[in-house]
């Protein structure tokens, strides 16, 4: 008995999709990097600024504010991640100025409150 008579009827083998979870060292790296953005920052739009700058964008994903990558908007990690809690951050910045996306409990923050158009 081979292994092709075994398998026969048994359908496709399925493989585990790859991991997006951050290896260790990038972890300890991403929190290295981030971590004194959050800490030294005054207002939202400055983070934000200084996000944009490194090519990161923050955004609420499912209801959780995250860190995502600005070209793919691909979700990186969420606050707790870094160290820090929402309302950490809306007791040194004030609310968020923040848009709805979707039906997901998603959302962009903005750097500035948009302009009216009359």
């Amino acid at each position: 008995m081979g292994i092709q008579e075994h398998m026969e009827g048994a359908g496709p083998i399925l493989t585990r999709p790859a991991s997006t979870e951050l290896d260790c060292e990038s972890a300890a790296l991403l929190r290295a990097t981030i971590r004194p953005i959050f800490t030294s920052a005054v207002s939202w739009a400055g983070l934000a600024d200084i996000l944009k700058d490194k090519g990161y964008r923050l955004a609420f994903r499912q209801g959780s504010l995250c860190l995502t990558d600005r070209t793919t908007d691909e979700r990186i990690c969420g606050l707790r991640f870094l160290g820090f809690d929402l309302s950490e951050l809306v007791r040194r910045f004030g609310r968020p100025i923040v848009v709805a996306r979707g039906s997901q409990a998603d959302g962009d923050v903005l750097s500035a409150r948009p302009s009216s158009a009359s």
